[in-house]
């Protein structure tokens, strides 16, 4: 009875369709209508052959098939106080089917490919840095382009791998959060850019016009805002580059803005980066898969992000939320800056085009 309760009042008014079983699969609470008493384990199906074996001893998914009906399926199996076992079931709608999905894919290629690809970047670089002197004495001129390549392509590697983790996460949908301040975190990460950006004369601005208080994740904002830096650096082929980062708010809606004076985009392109995921699934692993994280971003944490371009003259991407209109004395702020290492997150993203550097702020 104490099972049923803790249903009825997580469940009873909800969207979410859920079934409660005993061990055999017969029903013994369920919000969802035109269900039978008994769920027969053989329309449980993973294939055409293969059926759901009880008792349920790990988290499954599969689907419900009968003549008339087919779900996809959630089975957690469940206990109740006094040691009583059941199942937990819930209906899956099209869109945590497809999340499900896509987690389960790219979780797939990390599982795959993360460790294996990190530990040859690492061999890469302790490779050039052996063998630098002899290299060196033989061709200054070899050594110095295929170190640069190399390591171009090394920082890219680490930098897509980053974004998977990160884009793994948001599907995981495991984000801790907490009010913060994003105009504090948007400082901090802003002075750790531009010691990077004038090492190589990129003129990069932040301007900071209102203390914005809202609820946010300090290592999810950092990883967004990077990679809209890197892409605002990487598809830019002028000479004089330069980037602004703007915050504003009129009190009830915060802008974080990202403009550039690049190559711009196309409107074919515009509309295919508009859908992440799609575009996400043409990508290879060498693709940072930035945009899409500032995406995952702005929809965790209830904003949306725009693109504005125009060919040969500039990008602006915004992500923009609503702002509570708190006002909260900036010596109160409820942040200090992480402690940074050179091959965290962040500095995996940024070091795709600004490289590493030992006096990271």
């Amino acid at each position: 009875m104490e099972m049923i309760e803790a249903l009825k009042t997580l469940y009873g008014d909800t969207c979410e369709k859920i079934i409660y079983t005993d061990e055999n699969l017969m029903v013994i609470w369920t919000n969802v209508d035109d269900i039978p008493k008994i769920l027969p384990a053989e329309n449980f199906r993973f294939s055409r052959y293969d059926v759901l074996a009880l008792p349920v001893e790990h988290k499954t998914i599969c689907r419900y098939i009968t003549n008339d009906k087919s779900y996809t399926v959630m089975i957690k199996p469940v206990s109740d106080t006094h040691g009583k076992k059941g199942c937990l079931i819930t209906l899956l709608d099209e869109h945590e089917v497809d999340r499900l999905a896509m987690q389960s894919t790219l979780s797939d290629r990390i599982r795959n490919d993360l460790d294996a690809v990190r530990f040859e970047a690492g061999s890469m670089f302790n490779l050039l840095n052996i063998h630098k002197k002899v290299w060196s004495e033989k061709s200054e001129n070899d050594y110095t382009e295929f170190d640069s390549e190399s390591r171009e392509k090394i920082l890219g590697i680490l930098s897509a791998t980053a974004n998977y983790e990160e884009i793994s996460i948001y599907l995981g949908g495991v984000i801790s959060s907490e009010m913060k301040f994003v105009s504090v975190m948007l400082e901090d990460i802003s002075e750790r850019i531009k010691v990077r950006a004038d090492k190589f004369g990129y003129r990069f601005v932040c301007n900071i016009e209102s203390m914005v208080h809202l609820e946010s994740n300090t290592q999810r904002f950092e990883a967004a805002v990077a990679n809209l830096v890197v892409n605002a650096y990487k598809y830019n082929s002028k000479q004089d580059k330069e980037c602004v980062i703007d915050l504003s708010s009129d009190g009830k809606k915060a802008v974080i803005s990202v403009t550039d004076n690049g190559d711009g985009i196309s409107p074919e392109m515009l509309e295919k980066l508009r859908d992440p995921f799609g575009y996400f699934s043409d990508e290879s692993l060498s693709e940072s898969l930035g945009l899409t994280v500032a995406m995952l971003y702005c929809d965790r944490f209830g904003g949306k992000l725009e693109i504005e371009s125009e060919v040969g003259k500039y990008t602006k991407v915004s992500m923009i939320f609503d702002d509570p209109g708190k006002e909260v004395p900036r010596d109160f702020r409820q942040y200090r800056p992480p402690v940074n290492y050179a091959f965290d997150k962040t500095g995996c993203i940024l070091g795709k085009v600004f490289g590493y550097f030992g006096d990271i702020t």
